[in-house]
Order: C-alpha cells, then sequence, then structure tokens
C-alpha cells in the first residue's frame, strides 16, 4: 500500500509529464519526466492512467467534432459538469 507521500508524488510526477506533452512532446525534458513518472507510480497506475488519458482524448476529439462547446474542457480536465 502506498503512503500518502508516495502518492502526492506520483500525482506530481504524472501531471508534470502530462502537461509537458501538451506543450513539448517528444523533447527530451518530457523524456526526462516520464521516467520520473514511472519511477514514483506503480506500473498498474501508469497503464491505467495512461488509457485514461488517451480515452479523455478521444472524448474531447469527438466533442470537437459534434462542436460540444465548453464540455470539452470538462472531457480533458478530467472533471464533469454538474446539471
Amino acid at each position: 500500500m502506498m503512503l500518502h507521500e508516495e502518492r502526492k508524488a506520483c500525482y506530481e510526477a504524472r501531471d508534470a509529464y502530462f502537461a509537458c506533452v501538451l506543450v513539448a512532446p517528444g523533447r527530451r525534458q518530457t523524456k526526462v519526466l516520464r521516467r520520473a513518472y514511472e519511477k514514483h507510480c506503480p506500473p498498474s497506475w501508469v497503464t491505467h492512467f495512461d488509457a485514461k488519458r488517451a480515452e479523455d482524448g478521444k472524448l474531447a476529439a469527438l466533442l470537437d467534432t459534434r462542436g460540444g462547446g465548453e464540455k470539452n474542457t470538462a472531457a480533458t480536465s478530467g472533471t464533469t459538469k454538474q446539471k
């Protein structure tokens, strides 16, 4: 079981990596952040986070093609809009 500090380090490494992917995919810094992400997170979490990000991207693209407007920000941020 992961401790609070370990989870926090994992989330911070994940967030830094995904932010870098958005602004500088394929750059050296992105590769360094990917290694840190994989170091601080359990392999099953890395697989889960990567799959979730891919699905969120597909949903955002679908919403864009359907004129989703502000809904697509919820798809990319991982939050949902309440009614």
